[in-house]
């Protein structure tokens, strides 16, 4: 019977595996296209950027010599083929679907074997200000190169998962002594356990980290083929890979810091801080960014000493602060008040901001967990913060609570400890 189970658990354990890596390839391979479609898009951008009508003769020379393993084309917006970096044809492109999207609305795209090469390409078209298209088209096979050592990682992450799914289904095994029907419903929390993890492996940390990495990429190979000429442009583009480096560090920097939340047995015995003064710290600090998002930012209350350090309550203050004004309205107000009631010190951070709906209330503090991912971005967040916040509360034997209306505004209160001698 053991070793059934054994095998029983570790089969579906092993098809967990291979499911989610399949699908983390998957994902993974659609993002490294769409990365392509972005610098495709980039370098049309660019050709467009000169006044006057598009010299097909000259941009094909130059883009020929920068970026030789990809094609460039153009049509005119009668179907014919103006130019051709890889081939002369004088076949009608009008009925391509990346150029009937770029005459219809300005851009197109598609990924298709090529009529005229036979390889499966990435293609984008653009139509220019004098109704020139300009098509760019890059080979799946060079994609599927730069994925190459991902799939490798994703192979190698599932074998080790295989290896460490077999030593958990025998210790499951030898240990389990109950019926069948309770074997099998620890084998189903096995199998939700292990898809769980390999999930958000690929969700979080694949996504979050190569977001960033493959915009940085992407803009360094432009400047380096030579198509960025123009200064303007040129610090245009430092600036773009500065803002996501500072974002890749803001990132690993807060990764490192739930880490050591989570590895941290308990709050050092005697730590103690003002709350008010940490709490006035943070209110200069973030007064500039609520001043100019026209939030009001308004601190209130009495002098409370809290049995926390004061770097750890200052992340406290200053997560909940900052998304307070980050997801607030113009006009809208931030208020920050600190109180004592009974053998404990409560902060509480209320705003009037755009509110949370209930569905995402009880998980807001999960790690990477964002209600609107694309204005968390755009506002610059990693998802992490809140889940430092719950890991520091928790730390110090505080509570934390979070109430809010969609539309309305959001409240947090945050529950801590006083310190033994509450004085300032």
């Amino acid at each position: 019977m053991k070793r059934k189970l054994t095998i029983y658990i570790f089969l579906i354990a092993a098809a967990a595996v291979v499911v989610s890596t399949a699908v983390g390839i998957g994902i993974f391979r659609a993002r490294e296209l769409d990365a392509a479609q972005q610098s495709l898009r980039q370098m049309l951008s660019l050709m467009d950027a000169e006044e006057g009508g598009t010299d097909v003769d000259g941009l094909l020379a130059e883009f020929a010599a920068s970026v030789p393993e990809l094609r460039l084309t153009f049509i005119s917006p009668d179907g014919v083929v103006l130019g051709d970096t890889d081939a002369q044809t004088e076949e009608d492109h009008s009925g391509r679907p990346e150029v009937e999207q770029a005459l219809a609305d300005g851009w197109g795209s598609d990924v298709r074997r090529s009529a005229t090469t036979g390889i499966t390409t990435v293609y984008v078209a653009y139509r220019f200000a004098d109704g020139v298209v300009g098509r760019a088209a890059q080979s799946v096979s060079s994609v599927n190169a730069v994925i190459l050592p991902g799939v490798i990682a994703f192979v190698c992450a599932g074998l080790l998962a295989l290896v460490l799914a077999l030593i958990l289904a025998r210790k499951l095994a030898v240990d389990t002594a109950k019926p069948v029907e309770e074997a099998e419903v620890a084998v189903r929390q096995v199998d939700e356990t292990l898809q769980s993890a390999r999930s958000e492996f690929t969700a979080n940390v694949t996504h979050e980290l190569k977001t960033p990495l493959t915009s940085i990429k992407g803009f360094t190979d432009m400047m380096a083929s030579g198509l960025v000429k123009n200064p303007e442009d040129q610090k245009r583009f430092l600036a773009m890979i500065s803002v996501e480096v500072d974002r890749l560090t803001k990132l690993v920097d807060d990764i490192l810091q739930v880490s050591e939340l989570e590895s941290v047995a308990g709050a050092l015995p005697g730590e103690q801080c003002s709350l008010a003064q940490v709490v006035r710290e943070a209110e200069k600090f973030l007064q500039p960014v609520a001043e100019k998002a026209g939030v009001a930012l308004v601190v209130s209350g009495e002098e409370v000493q809290g049995a926390i350090s004061a770097d750890r309550f200052k992340e406290v203050a200053l997560n909940l602060m900052e998304n307070a004004v980050k997801y607030n309205k113009p006009g809208g107000r931030v208020s920050v008040t600190l109180a004592s009631e009974g053998n404990q010190a409560v902060f509480t951070v209320a705003d009037t901001g755009i509110g949370i709906p209930a569905e995402s209330q009880s998980r807001v503090f999960e790690r990477f967990y964002r209600v609107d991912k694309g204005r968390s971005r755009a506002a610059g967040g990693t998802g992490l913060g809140l889940a430092i916040v719950k890991h520091i509360v928790a730390l110090y034997g505080g509570q934390i609570r979070l109430a809010s209306v969609v539309g309305s505004g959001t409240t947090v209160t945050v529950r801590l400890p006083l310190a033994q001698n509450n004085t300032v």
